[in-house]
């Protein structure tokens, strides 16, 4: 079925399928986990839950516009060589391994660039108007200015895919579990993201393991969403 979909479309189109596909079961699954999490009062508005939107189609279209500009070349150019093969579970789980290790190390490095004085009031705060976001919706985890999502979220995932060479049935699946970790830790409470938001610092990384080993680790542990979203003054209506 891939060779046939090579023979048929430019690379770079397949590839934006991929991840246009990515994106909906992120959100969907996101959906799913809202579900699933203990009684809250949301804080969340309207307008943080459009422009979470809006940033995964402004990601998208940039996409599109490197595409077309590349006359359909792809990013990922092992992937497109025919015959077109899924990569080995030992593949998988190296590069899946690897990834996400280098995903840390890029996220804390970029992320501590962004509280720097003047960059934080261009790039960061808009995602540090959300003070607890245990008290928000899932989705409001993409709520941040398009520069800050697109370095923070879409060019390192790119970028490391690119690097390690992954098969693209690697990389959906890289950048999906990239994705939902926060998703998931919003089901019982993230006390460390909490504080983070809360004081702009430590925990800067996605994992923990480079705040570790920078020593930018608060030490705080995921509770349960009962007790770590309990008396916050960041209410506005209680979620259904």
């Amino acid at each position: 079925m891939m060779d046939e979909l090579i023979d048929r479309y430019p690379a770079g189109y397949i590839e934006i399928m991929g991840s246009v596909s990515v994106q909906l079961v992120y959100m969907v699954f996101g959906l799913l986990l809202e579900q699933l999490r203990p009684p809250y009062i949301s804080a969340t508005s309207r307008e943080m839950l459009t422009q979470s939107l809006c940033n995964h189609v402004v990601a998208t279209m940039t996409h599109v516009a490197f595409v077309m500009c590349s006359g359909g070349q792809s990013m990922l150019t092992r992937t497109f060589i025919k015959p077109y093969s899924l990569p080995s579970w030992q593949e998988v789980a190296r590069d899946l391994a690897v990834g996400l290790l280098l995903r840390d190390a890029v996220f804390y490095v970029i992320h501590r660039l962004w509280h720097a004085p003047g960059i934080y009031e261009r790039v960061h705060a808009k995602h540090h108007e959300i003070k607890h976001p245990g008290n928000h919706h899932i989705l409001t985890i993409s709520y941040m200015s398009v520069a800050d999502f697109m370095f923070l979220y879409g060019f390192p995932v790119v970028g490391i895919a690119k690097l390690l060479e992954m098969n693209l049935a690697t990389t959906l699946a890289f950048s999906f579990v990239s994705a939902v970790g926060e998703q998931i830790k919003l089901l019982w409470g993230d006390d460390a993201h909490d504080e983070h938001h809360l004081n702009l610092a430590p925990n800067y990384g996605v994992y923990g393991l480079m705040d570790g080993i920078c020593g930018a680790s608060s030490g705080r542990q995921s509770a349960p969403a009962s007790i770590s979203t309990a008396a916050r003054p960041e209410v506005e209506s209680s979620k259904e």
